[in-house]
């Protein structure tokens, strides 16, 4: 069965969507949509796509289309997927889910009642590594989980290792609430809650401080410098575990740092995405635990977001991820930010 996929959205990020779906077996890009005038008909010569359009409505009357992959701004994504939703297409989307709450509610009640199927792309569920560190926490591998320490490390505003931020549109609007950006929390922290909810299990309670510290200037262009760059969030997990979860693009000496200890009542494991195979997933377990020894673990091969979203399309059913997981990290978002503007006071997540 061939699933025919669209993209919504023909930015920088798109291409790594059309890259991934065009060498996906049972998988071809039909069409493609941005609203910028001629972004679309480039990107459709780049990747081979035979029809591209400047607006979604069209597209989706004129072209069959099983599934779409929104990739727009954050802001955009409620309207691109609510769009697919109404015409009865399987939507993936791009992280944060929404830019509210409420926003993120109504996707997942909308495709809820339509019965389609949804993914969201939370590309650190791609690692072998991930998905073995929940199915051992799962297993009860640790027993009794009791701490957790995350943090997600950048520091390209401390270096220049990703390219200067001050002359590039690409790292300014991540800097500006006005520009539809959410800061650090926004951007990179919900890969980060994710992980820990993936890895863990749901939030209960959290408080949330952030920080937008003085860069020496206030303003480039356009741009506002107003939005959060550094976060620290603690944690109070359905199961009873408590952790502390923090991420920041001050932190010299990461590129992009993403890691994650979880600690038991019968061991421990330590899960750094910025280290190679094997010594990713490490496991502090059973008579190691005397010795403070720690293990590699062998994680076998699992399939990416885009994988599991085609074939999630190709079974009729619903993948790992859903627009209801989506709208219940985007609740961490929120939250966050309503205790942050609380001076961190502790906050009860909806059911």
């Amino acid at each position: 069965m061939t699933i025919r996929l669209a993209i919504l959205g023909t930015g920088g990020m798109a291409n790594g969507h059309a890259r991934r779906f065009n060498d996906i077996k049972g998988c071809k890009l039909v069409a493609c949509c941005d609203i910028v005038p001629g972004r679309a008909r480039a990107f459709a010569e780049q990747h081979k796509i035979p029809a591209s359009y400047e607006d979604a409505n069209t597209m989706f009357r004129k072209e069959k289309i099983d599934g779409v992959s929104v990739v727009t701004i954050d802001k955009a994504h409620a309207p691109a997927a609510l769009a697919a939703i109404r015409n009865g297409v399987h939507v993936m989307c791009e992280k944060p889910l929404a830019d509210t709450l409420a926003n993120a509610r109504r996707m997942a009640a909308e495709a809820r009642r339509r019965k389609l199927l949804t993914c969201v792309n939370f590309s650190y569920r791609n690692s072998p590594a991930t998905q073995k560190a929940a199915e051992l926490v799962a297993a009860g591998k640790l027993g009794r989980i009791l701490h957790v320490e995350g943090s997600y490390l950048q520091s390209w505003l401390v270096s220049h290792s990703w390219g200067d931020w001050h002359t590039k549109e690409a790292f300014l609007w991540r800097l500006s609430t006005r520009h539809g950006s959410a800061g650090t929390l926004g951007d990179i922290g919900v890969h980060l809650y994710d992980l820990a909810s993936f890895v863990v299990g749901d939030f209960a309670e959290l408080s949330s401080i952030q920080k937008t510290f003085d860069k020496g200037v206030r303003k480039i262009g356009p741009y506002v410098l107003d939005a959060n760059d550094s976060v620290v969030t603690t944690v109070r997990f359905k199961n009873g575990a408590i952790g502390t979860l923090h991420t920041t693009r001050w932190a010299t000496g990461h590129a992009n740092t993403v890691a994650i200890r979880v600690y038991g009542d019968k061991g421990a494991l330590d899960l750094n995405l910025d280290r190679p195979a094997p010594d990713t997933l490490r496991l502090c377990t059973g008579k190691d635990i005397d010795k403070n020894l720690w293990q590699p673990v062998k994680c076998p091969p699992t399939p990416d977001m885009y994988q599991r979203f085609v074939t999630s399309l190709q079974k009729r059913k619903q993948g790992q991820t859903s627009f209801e997981g989506g709208a219940r990290v985007q609740s961490y978002l929120e939250y966050s930010a309503r205790s942050a503007a609380r001076q961190g006071a502790f906050l009860k997540l909806p059911a």
